[in-house]
């Protein structure tokens, strides 16, 4: 029964090694992110335009020194806009539209039901994802960390964050988010995030939407 014991508390400790070396070392130069840009044309002759811009993500290193979380800031901008089609006359007017942006976290490996260094101490009172500087913005956090001998590794989740979201009044609107400070806890090996926009405009007959989205980064 020792024998046992041993190996498994070794296989245990190796798979959190494994977590850590791939988590990597936050950098703290910002990494400033392509500007996007998709526009298409209703039906009922309205051209609806989506640009994706001063898009920043800036990995930090936690102040927690812990292997399970995660610290950075993300800043971009979105705006929309809305005009006749090219040799068109529109046939219906807009009744409404809705410009939002939201944040995307991935997370590789979810330890937030408990995860420990044979050393009897817990990693953090709960594991969540926190985000500042959003006006309005609340997030769940998920089951706490207690000490244990084992690690219960679970395949990780993703998260969507609103970074804002504004219904237009004129022709135009934009959104600004800029240096959000993100915090992930509970989160083992390599954590990332995306930022992705959409914009939708309704008439009398016909929805559309436009989505569009920045490239990963890891935080």
């Amino acid at each position: 029964m020792l024998v046992r014991g041993l190996i498994f508390v070794s296989t245990v400790c190796f798979a959190l090694a494994g977590l850590m070396s791939g988590a990597g070392v936050g950098s703290a130069a910002p990494t400033p992110l392509a500007t996007k840009y998709d526009s298409l044309v209703t039906d009922d002759g309205w051209k609806i335009e989506l640009r994706a811009s001063e898009l920043v993500v800036n990995p930090m290193s936690n102040i927690a020194n812990s292997f399970a979380s995660r610290e950075g800031w993300v800043s971009a901008r979105v705006g929309a806009l809305i005009t006749p089609a090219k040799g068109r006359q529109p046939s219906q007017p807009v009744q409404s539209a809705v410009l939002e942006q939201f944040l995307v976290i991935g997370c590789q490996v979810d330890v937030s039901d408990g995860a420990t260094f044979g050393f009897g101490s817990s990693i953090g009172p709960n594991a969540n994802v926190t985000i500042s500087g959003v006006p309005g913005v609340t997030v769940g956090g998920s089951a706490s960390v207690s000490p244990s001998i084992s690690a219960k590794l679970k395949p990780g989740r993703i998260t969507e964050i609103s970074l804002g979201k504004k219904t237009l009044q004129t022709n135009r609107a934009s959104i600004r988010a800029k240096r959000v400070h993100v915090r992930v806890d509970g989160c083992a090996g390599p954590t990332t995030v995306r930022v992705i926009v959409r914009f939708s405009a309704s008439t009398p007959t016909a929805d559309d939407t436009i989505n569009s989205h920045s490239a990963r980064m890891w935080l």
